[in-house]
């Protein structure tokens, strides 16, 4: 993994988090973690959002696509991902869960230095999702749509 280019991400990323959206989120994140394949960061939020609020702010100011927005069929569990169009210092996947029944006080970002390994990520992440019981309240229909934003 390319260390210099994932801590270029982030903070390309970041900027843009407090550019776009900084009324939502503090100044700084959480640790970063150094996982197999990616570098992921929990970014806290400055007050309680629900989670169709944040979905619907990302995807609009930051321009990702949402590969599936879940909900348990009781409402109380909502599971978010969301992924970057990939280019240079801008693939990453955002994550918003809650067991709360969509409030949320923090996202996870993962974010990638290799297209093939972003694309292996994703698609993982939407075949895992095809499992969930409950609702899917948007996303990705077919895998047809991920490779299209891919390649």
């Amino acid at each position: 993994m390319n260390e210099e280019y994932l801590t270029k991400s982030m903070e390309s990323f970041q900027g843009k988090l407090h550019g776009y959206l900084s009324a939502y989120f503090v100044d700084g994140s959480g640790a970063v973690t150094k996982r197999e394949d990616c570098f992921e960061t929990i970014i806290p939020l400055a007050f309680q959002q629900l989670a169709e609020d944040m979905t619907d702010e990302i995807v609009m100011y930051l321009h990702f696509h949402v590969l599936y927005a879940r909900t348990s069929n009781d409402g109380s569990v909502y599971h978010v991902a969301l992924y970057s169009r990939p280019f240079e210092h801008e693939m990453a996947v955002v994550m918003i869960d809650s067991l709360q029944h969509g409030l949320i006080d923090s996202i996870r970002v993962q974010f990638f230095d290799s297209l093939d390994t972003m694309f292996r990520h994703v698609r993982q992440l939407w075949l895992d999702s095809l499992f969930f019981e409950g609702i899917l309240l948007e996303g990705v229909g077919q895998e047809a749509e991920i490779v299209q934003d891919f390649f």
